[in-house]
């Protein structure tokens, strides 16, 4: 039995897996310290199979300060974890595109999931969950809204700027100038979509590529994203789950190292 727990910016995901099963997963939102939320987690797990004990077992942590957790038995990376979560639902996958909160990781592996090269976005928050919840919110929808399938044919406003701040001063000007709420949304999405897809070349993609993060169920950006890479974009079931999944898998195998590798 293992325990991998993934603390974002905005969630927290564990995940308890036995002999290669998934039988306890919970997400919650991050609040209060680092080393707090990681054994909340491991107390929500517990409240869903209250037979398993108090102790925990096995755990590898991932994500935000994930050196700040004494109690763990591991913490690997982002990209490692990604890497082995998006492996366990697609055996082929190559390349994996992390949507998070504040953040995108492109990251490749080899045949064995093994990460061998990454590319992270830089600090302004453009092309981010955090972005998209805000634009959301701008246009009084739910972030779900967002993604609606009958958006990707909606002819796009461009954004001309990449800083989330400056793109949110556009969008406030063109809703005054009464443009289209759809047309603004779809302008969004080709510009997230844009920022996305540059690093992703800048790694040099190889197939098969899968979406991982939460923002990758926006069914409207992956719809954009392939068109801007050319190539399909599998996303799999709970893809917010696939770092802590990762983490629980690395944690089942003896010959991993602390770090991941």
């Amino acid at each position: 039995m293992t325990l991998g727990i993934d603390i974002g910016h905005e969630t927290v995901k564990a995940v308890l897996m036995e002999d290669g099963l998934v039988t306890a997963k919970v997400v919650f939102r991050a609040a209060g310290a680092v080393s707090r939320t990681a054994w909340e987690a491991w107390e929500r797990i517990r409240a869903i199979l209250p037979s398993i004990g108090e102790d925990p077992p096995r755990t590898f942590v991932t994500g935000v300060g994930r050196d700040a957790i004494p109690w763990c038995q591991g913490r690997p990376t982002e990209m490692s974890c990604h890497l082995a979560g998006a492996k366990y639902w697609v055996e082929s996958e190559r390349t994996v595109i992390d949507l998070g909160a504040e953040g995108i990781k492109v990251s490749k592996g080899d045949s064995s999931g093994k990460l061998t090269d990454f590319v992270l976005n830089d600090r302004c928050g453009a092309g981010t969950g955090i972005f998209l919840e805000t634009v959301a919110e701008m246009l009084g929808i739910t972030l779900e809204a967002l993604g609606e399938q009958e958006l990707m044919s909606i002819p796009p406003i461009p954004l001309t700027s990449t800083c989330a701040v400056f793109a949110e001063s556009e969008i406030v000007g063109q809703i005054h100038r009464g443009v289209p709420r759809e047309m603004i949304i779809s302008g969004v999405l080709e510009a997230v979509a844009g920022r996305v897809s540059s690093l992703v070349r800048a790694l040099g993609p190889e197939r098969d590529v899968v979406a991982t993060g939460g923002v990758s169920r926006n069914r409207a950006l992956i719809h954009v994203l392939e068109r801007h890479l050319g190539v399909p974009i599998m996303v799999p079931p709970e893809p917010q789950l696939m770092g802590a999944l990762g983490a629980a898998l690395l944690a089942s195998s003896p010959e991993v190292t602390v770090d991941g590798s």
